[in-house]
């Protein structure tokens, strides 16, 4: 729903930037949803989906959820900062539409922000759900304590800038200074959020909780998949410059800052070789994917095959057996035949030979008929009548 009244404060604003989200929305949305902590709006901001992401966003029943739709495509960045326009919590939770919210994770945050004023952010620990369709995720990605901590923002800057331990829909932060700071940076399509992280540091304590709050999904369709190789070093190291001039700009340690300006750009020039040889083991990895599918490929064809030949072998098997079959009847009727026939050609010499005795017996009675005594014996016999 959209609504153009105004609303009383929440305490949280949860905003969800989509873009062809249909996969994963529905249970993102039921995470967020499900959270023990209540008070909180749930913004839907879609970036100009061309799938069923506005249906299933319009499908969930509840009243702390606002849906709107930009008349254009923003981008990343872009849309983050229009979720923050939007927003009237004092806290902040840009979320991801394929993740999934662990229950306690809006209110444990909530409870580090809304009890110390001088905690600029909190992140957590997550969980990966990896996909099937996904590469391997990265080593050395995120923070690895293995306790809860707070700690000096100034402290974790310089951490920070040695590689981001954040993951994204893993932070809360406060709104205003998210306005204070300008929004996200609109140029940077993948480290808009490295470089707004920097600068919370800046501004702050840095609070981290060891217990996963997230499951964070890493699949095909991640768009930081995209940005990983190339194009994310050189925005991660404008990411550390921007974030370098902020931290000279409020410390005024112009030294420090570009010692750790130089130290950035060796860590950039390190990155890029280690890509280089990450962008090679994804592509072998792909070549072994696709060497695997191609031989599950044959291997269900040669199954195919089989099962046709072993098919056909028995349908051999079962037509000799036929043939020999029709053989045996074959002989057993050549037999009966054989058997018929000598039975019939016995019976015809039996005609013949009755034949030839009839024939005889009637030439030796016409012979006897003819004969001067019979009829001398038939002259008697008529006159003694």
């Amino acid at each position: 729903m959209l609504e153009s009244e105004e609303k009383a404060a929440v305490r949280v604003s949860v905003c969800i930037p989509t873009y062809n989200g249909s996969t994963f929305l529905a249970e993102a949305i039921a995470s967020v949803l499900a959270q023990s902590f209540r008070d909180f709006e749930l913004l839907i901001v879609d970036d100009c989906s061309t799938d069923a992401t506005l249906e299933i966003a319009r499908s969930c029943p509840d009243s702390r959820i606002q849906i709107h739709r930009n008349n254009k495509q923003l981008g990343i960045p872009a849309n983050w900062n229009y979720c923050l326009s939007l927003a009237r919590g004092e806290y902040i939770y840009l979320f991801h539409q394929d993740d999934v919210m662990l229950p306690q994770n809006l209110a444990q945050k909530m409870d580090i922000l809304s009890s110390d004023t001088t905690v600029s952010l909190v992140h957590s620990a997550v969980e990966f759900l990896v996909e099937d369709s996904a590469p391997s995720p990265p080593a050395n990605w995120l923070e690895e304590a293995t306790e809860d901590f707070i700690v000096d923002g100034e402290i974790y800057f310089r951490k920070l800038l040695l590689r981001n331990l954040i993951c994204a829909p893993a932070v809360m932060t406060r709104r205003q200074m998210l306005l204070d700071l300008g929004g996200f940076d609109e140029t940077l399509g993948f480290t808009p959020d490295y470089a707004m992280w920097l600068k919370l540091c800046v501004k702050g304590q840095v609070a981290f909780l060891s217990q996963p709050l997230l499951l964070y999904r890493w699949h095909g369709a991640n768009a930081s998949h995209a940005y990983r190789f190339e194009r994310g070093i050189a925005e991660g190291l404008t990411a550390r410059n921007q974030a370098l001039d902020y931290y000279v700009e409020q410390t005024g340690r112009k030294e420090e800052g570009e010692l750790l300006r130089a130290v950035s750009k060796t860590l950039a020039a390190s990155e890029r070789r280690v890509a280089q040889l990450d962008l090679q083991s994804e592509n072998q990895r792909a070549y072994i994917k696709d060497l695997e599918h191609e031989r599950d490929q044959l291997w269900a064809e040669l199954q195919r095959i089989g099962k046709g030949w072993e098919e056909q072998r028995t349908h051999i098997e079962n037509q000799r057996a036929y043939i020999k079959d029709l053989e045996h009847e074959r002989d057993q009727l050549w037999a009966e035949l054989q058997r018929i026939g000598k039975g019939w050609e016995e019976q015809r010499t039996h005609i013949e030979n009755q034949q030839a005795c009839i024939t005889n017996l009637e030439c030796e009675r016409d012979r006897l008929l003819s004969h001067p005594l019979w009829r001398l014996a038939q002259k008697i016999r008529r006159s003694s009548r």
